[in-house]
């Protein structure tokens, strides 16, 4: 009998943890999900302005990106314990002098989601909330 009801209130714990899952199975830790976040970064030859982005999950985000730098530089962002971005998420190539605007929605799950730019020579770091 007490192994049924250890079993049955472990259920329930289990249950109540699992209760905060987003609409598409993502963990959502304070109860917030959408809205429309904007951010204008810079990237030139050594960094990012700013190199922390903070959103909530499942948002509607747009990123203007404008590459300050002396070559082509881009923005891709990278996965979390196998949760990803959209494949539409992320800027470029950029030529120097130039900008460009994406659209795209948040991941699902909150976690902390690095970005950089991949292109040769290319060391640029930053990270993306999802909260």
């Amino acid at each position: 009998m007490r192994a049924v009801l250890a079993f049955g209130v472990l259920g329930v714990v289990l249950a109540a943890a699992c209760g905060n899952q987003g609409s598409l199975g993502g963990s959502d830790s304070d109860g917030l999900q959408g809205g429309n976040f904007a951010f204008d970064v810079t990237v030139n030859d050594t960094a990012f302005s700013p190199t922390i982005l903070k959103a909530q999950n499942l948002a509607n985000i747009t990123i203007t990106f404008t590459n300050a730098g002396t070559r082509p530089h881009d923005l891709v962002l990278g996965c979390t314990n196998g949760v990803c971005f959209p494949d539409d998420a992320g800027v470029g190539p950029v030529e120097p002098d130039a900008s460009a605007t994406t659209h795209f929605k948040s991941a699902a799950v909150d976690a902390i989601y690095p970005f950089h730019s991949d292109l040769p020579g290319d060391t640029q770091t930053g990270q993306f909330v999802v909260q």
